[in-house]
Order: C-alpha cells, then structure tokens, then sequence
C-alpha cells in the first residue's frame, strides 16, 4: 500500500489544520520513526516515518515506547523544534513530500524558520531537518553518491527536491491515448503525477470491470464511467472530496482516500473519519498481523517439516504395500510346484507347469533357485508369502496412524492460519508440547490454565453458537460443554473448528442452521471455496474413539449441507 501524491495531498491537508501548535516533546522510538507530540487545543502525536516498508505521515492514537537513550537525530530535533510553532504544511505539486515549517527561536531569541522535510519514496523515504534556506542540519537517513548518484543528503550541503519525473500535472481535461494498446495501469501510473497504481487500476475497473485492460479496449459507453471516476480524483486533488477508508479481503489490503471496489463483493470497506485514522487502523493490524507470524514462524516451520515427512512416509508405505499385493502369487507358486514335483529333473532356474485356477488353464513360469530344491524353492515361495501377508497388515496399520497424523497436523495448521492473537499461538504451543511434538517449557505448570476463549455467535433468532479456536477447544467443546441434544458442525474431509449450536433442548431454526453451517465452514481451511459441504449431527452421535489425537472425532449418523462461507456475516453475528 503506497502512499501516492494524491493521499499526501489530502493529508496536508488534515495536518494543516495543525498550524499553530506548539511541539512540546520529540521521541524516536524506531530507527526510522520520529514521533512529534504537539498541543493544539489538546495534545496529538505527528507520526513521521521513513521505515522503508511503511513510510507515512499522521497523526496518531497508538502510543509508542520512548527508548531509554535517545538517538543523535531526536536530540537534533528538540534542540532545534521543542517550543517551536508549526507555520505551515507544505506540498510541491503532488510529489511524495511534505514540508514543515516551523517558527523556531534561537538562543538569542531571534525568530527564525526552521523546516522538517519528509519524503515518502519507499526505501528511498527520509526525514532532514533544514534551515529557511534548505541548508541540512540533519537527516534520519545521511545518503551520499555511494547510496545515490542523483543527489546527497549530508550535513551542511543544501537540500534538493527529489528529481522530477517529467509527469503530468493531473487536470480534468487530459489527453488519454485512445486505441493504443498500452494498459491503463502503466500509462497513468508512468505519465501523470500523484497517481499509484492502486488508483490507475480503480480507473480501469470502474470503466470496464477488470483491472487490466488497455486503452483499445475501452468502449465509448465505457469512457463514461472512466470520465467519472477521473472527476473524482480531480475532485480530491481539489480538497473537494476524500472518503478515509480501508479495504479488506482475506486480509487487510489497502487504505485510500477514494473509494476501491476493484477487489469485488468479497471485500470489506471501512469508512474512517480522517486519513489518519485509517492508517492507524491500517497500521495497527498489519503490525499485529505481522507480528503474529514473527512469533509463529518456529510452529509454521515445525508443521510444515511434519506434514512434507508424512506426506513422503505415506507414499513410500503405499509403495511397498502395492509390492506385497504379490504375496497370493507366492503361494500359487509353492502350491504348484509342490503339486508338480514329477516334473523335475533337477537344478532348473526356470520352470513352466499348467495353471489349473485359471480358467482357462494356462501355463505360467516360476522362476527357480537351482541350488535348492524343488520342495525348498516351495518352502521359499511360502515364506515370501508369509512375509508379504504379515508386511501387509503392518503396513496397513502404519498408514493408517500416518494418515491420522497428517490429518491432525494440518489441522493445527488450520488452527494457527486463524490466530487472532497471542493467546491463540501460546495455546497451540501447548497443545503441540502435550502432544508431544515440542519440548515443554521448564518451570513449574501454572497452577491454572488460560481461560477459555471460544468464538462466540449469537444467531439472527437468538441462537448461541460457538466455535473452537484450537484443538484442545474442541475437544473441550464437543465432549464437555454441548449437551447431547446440541447440533455439532463440521466442514466435511477438511480441517476446521468445531461449531456447536446449542439450542437448550428447543428444535433450532433452519436459519439458525444455516448460519451456524456458514460458520463452521468460514472457520475452516476451505473458507475460501464455494458450495462447502458441512456436516451435521446431534452432539450424542459424535465420539473420540481412545487414544486419538486432540480434536480427532468420529460420527456416523449425520447430514450435510452446502453453504459458501461469509467471514462478513460471522463478523456480524459474533460477539
């Protein structure tokens, strides 16, 4: 999600609404962050960030640590701006800069100009501190001609605009190339300013409905639509119009300050008051998200071996099982050569005797040891069988453990795919220590385990459902909680939790089924698929036969339904 031209440009205008705060304190909680706390009326933070995977400016809510010693370019930065008062919020053009101007006071009280550049180029981003006439005090990233040959960043020399790009100036009225065959994406992208492809391609979908389409394509009922949307961005660019919001699928996509609808009726958007608290929402969950797979790697890496060893051992195991089908032609050959053993003559490597149990009756060729004979190489033939018979039964039952544990593997994978937080990872943590696949932590056990957390749902006719988050829950759910006459869900030859409808002893609605099916199948790993098979039972129909895994079960009497799951409308109904 990069913030293009046209988003900073309705940021500066938010922040403007700032002119005339006073900067009380300066933090860097990150290498890369320098966080302003300002009072205007009340006090706000100014979020200013040159991390090259999230660079941004906004205000913000979210409350950062401020490291016990502070790093040379904050201690810059309150020398310089702490008791200052913000002038001015500046943009050239639609360019990914903004500039800050400050009226500062020196040690002899003089009043002068101070400014505090932020540039949002990706990896390239930074903040610099100048005077009023761009001479650099400062930067958070220094950059000399070893780092770029377009320009340096280092104390003492004067600061520079990034070079230009030779783009357009964004207008209503613009000359699109019609009927060439360049996509819309690449040329609005390459030749206008302010504008990312996020954008580029919202105007290719409003148009026409698919995001990669070329000017050529676009009919003249089309350009309609297209001239549509392109006042709406004029419009943005003109402080005229802007709809803070964030996008989300599967997962959280984007943040913009126009509407996206090019991800289609699956996706979620949410309206924010301000550009900044969209982005703090925005923020906020992709941290967390990311966060939850920093802390998930190890376990991600764990299933991920366990299954590929699985998946390796049972198709060997298949294999072999496939070779010991030979075992019944074992014991044919014995039993013909012990029923032929007139035909001998003695240390033959190969021998042709009729086969009477075929109809019709055929010869065959048995292959002979000739240092042995006729009646050992039958005794030979006997024990292959033997050892065939016998390797069939064991192998059966180990592929059938294998298969068992396959299925519970991915099964905690299903689990920790849907991780809300950290509770739900130390869980499974636990769960794959007791199961015997981690080592377990030493110390002594907490005296109490963590509370229970299911995912908990309220029916649209007041029907509580809920549904287990790891195995453990599960189990705990489906075997101690639910009442025999409860209806019990499940995604069918699939991992996913079990869902559990308690009705109280009341016949439960056919909507609540229905949504307690779209819940089951939502909290599954096939919550992207549609027309998902579910099955349904009463609780007192489902068991766990002795010695399975965690969340293993087994019914027999049961339904199936066929729903596609709704991560929105289990939004709806959770609470």
């Amino acid at each position: 999600m990069p913030i293009d031209g046209l988003m900073l440009h309705c940021l500066r205008k938010e922040l403007s609404a700032l002119v005339g705060a006073r900067v009380d304190r300066v933090t860097q909680p990150e290498r890369d962050e320098i966080v302003l706390y300002l009072f205007f009326r009340k006090n706000v933070r100014l979020l200013l960030s040159a991390n090259a995977s999230r660079p941004r400016v906004q205000l913000t809510e979210t409350p950062r640590e401020n490291p016990a010693q502070a790093p040379n370019f904050s201690m810059l930065l309150r020398k310089h701006l702490v008791g200052s008062k913000l002038l001015g919020v500046d943009q050239p053009g639609l360019e990914r800069t903004l500039i800050f101007r400050f009226e500062c006071r020196t040690d002899l009280h003089d009043i002068v100009e101070k400014r505090l550049i932020v540039e949002i180029m990706g990896r390239c981003s930074n903040i610099i501190l100048t005077d009023a006439e761009g001479k650099i005090y400062d930067s958070i990233k220094q950059v000399d001609f070893s780092a770029s040959s377009k320009r340096q960043i280092l104390p003492g020399l004067f600061y520079e605009l990034p070079p230009s790009q030779g783009k357009q100036l964004l207008r209503k009225e613009m000359a699109f190339p019609w009927g060439q065959k360049e996509t819309v994406e690449s040329w609005v992208t390459s030749h206008i300013e302010g504008l990312s492809p996020l954008v580029s391609r919202e105007l290719a979908y409003r148009s026409t409905g698919s995001c990669d389409v070329s000017f050529d394509q676009i009919s003249e009922e089309q350009k309609t639509a297209f001239w549509a949307f392109w006042s709406e961005i004029c419009h943005c660019a003109e402080d005229q119009i802007c709809f803070p919001q964030t996008v989300t699928t599967d997962r959280l996509r984007d943040v913009y300050c126009l509407d996206i609808f090019q991800y289609g009726h699956s996706s979620q958007i949410q309206r924010f008051e301000t550009l900044s608290k969209a982005l703090d929402a925005f923020y906020l969950e992709r941290d967390r998200t990311e966060h939850l797979r920093r802390t998930s790697a190890d376990l991600q890496k764990l299933l991920t071996v366990l299954t590929g060893r699985l998946s390796r051992k049972i198709s060997l195991q298949q294999g072999e099982l496939e070779q010991c089908a030979q075992a019944d032609v074992y014991r044919l050959y014995g039993d013909l050569i012990l029923s032929n053993l007139f035909c001998f003559q003695g240390r033959e490597t190969l021998v042709r005797l009729p086969d009477y149990t075929s109809d019709p009756v055929r010869e065959i060729e048995i292959p002979l040891n000739p240092s042995l004979s006729p009646s050992r190489n039958a005794q030979l033939y006997y024990k292959k069988y033997k050892k065939a018979q016998t390797a069939k039964q064991v192998l059966a039952e180990q592929i059938r453990l294998a298969r068992e544990e396959l299925a519970y593997t991915e099964s905690v994978r299903d689990a920790l795919a849907r991780a809300n937080d950290g509770e739900d990872i130390e869980a499974i943590r636990r769960e794959l220590a007791e199961s015997g696949y981690l080592k377990k932590a030493a110390g002594k056990r907490p005296r109490k385990d963590p509370p229970i957390r299911w995912e908990r749902y309220r029916s649209a006719d007041g029907f509580l459902i809920l549904s287990g988050r790891n195995n453990l829950q599960n189990d705990m759910l489906t075997l101690r909680v639910a009442e025999k006459w409860d209806l019990w869900f499940h995604v069918k030859n699939a991992p996913g939790s079990h869902t559990v409808l308690l009705t109280k002893g009341k016949t439960p609605s056919n909507l609540a089924m229905t949504q307690a099916a779209v819940i089951a199948a939502t909290n599954s790993s096939v919550s992207e698929g549609k027309n998902v098979a579910v099955d349904y039972t009463e609780i007192r129909n489902v068991r766990k036969p002795a010695g399975t895994r965690p969340g293993m079960v087994v019914y027999e009497t049961y339904r199936t339904a066929y729903v596609n799951p709704d991560r929105a409308l289990c939004e709806n109904l959770k609470f």
